[in-house]
Formats: structure tokens, C-alpha cells, sequence
């Protein structure tokens, strides 16, 4: 049963995840924020879940991760 599911805008087209936990959409949307381009980030992703609260905190953490990215060679 898929709980949670994520739509990842990528350069190189829509990427259609679905997770039972957190933790796994998590690393499944990671996995693709890392193949695209530094130049490329942010990307527009999108969360949606049986639980709002969940959702929001999935979508806060992987904002945090492309802004990490982002901001890698900076500093």
C-alpha cells in the first residue's frame, strides 16, 4: 500500500515516486535530486500523503536538500 507519493520536475522530465514510508520517499527523492545539475536546482517538487503534517515535513527536508546543493560551492 503506497502512502506517500512525490512528483519531481527534472530538466529532463517528470519523475513519479511512490513510498510506503518516509524515510523510503526520502531516499527515493533524493536519489533523483542528485542526478540533476547543480545549475539545475531547485527543482519544483511536489508531495502529497494520507498525512498533511508528514507531507509538509517531506517537503521542507527535500527543499533543504536541493539548497544544500545549491549552495555547496558557495563559502
Amino acid at each position: 500500500m503506497t502512502s506517500i507519493s512525490i512528483l519531481i520536475e527534472t530538466p529532463q522530465g517528470s519523475r513519479v515516486l511512490a513510498a510506503d514510508t518516509p524515510r523510503e520517499a526520502a531516499l527515493k527523492a533524493e536519489s533523483v535530486i542528485a542526478t540533476v545539475a547543480q545549475t539545475e536546482l531547485p527543482v519544483p517538487v511536489w508531495v502529497a500523503g494520507a498525512n498533511f503534517d508528514m507531507a509538509d515535513r517531506l517537503m521542507n527536508y527535500l527543499a533543504d536538500v536541493q539548497m544544500e546543493r545549491v549552495l555547496a560551492d558557495v563559502g
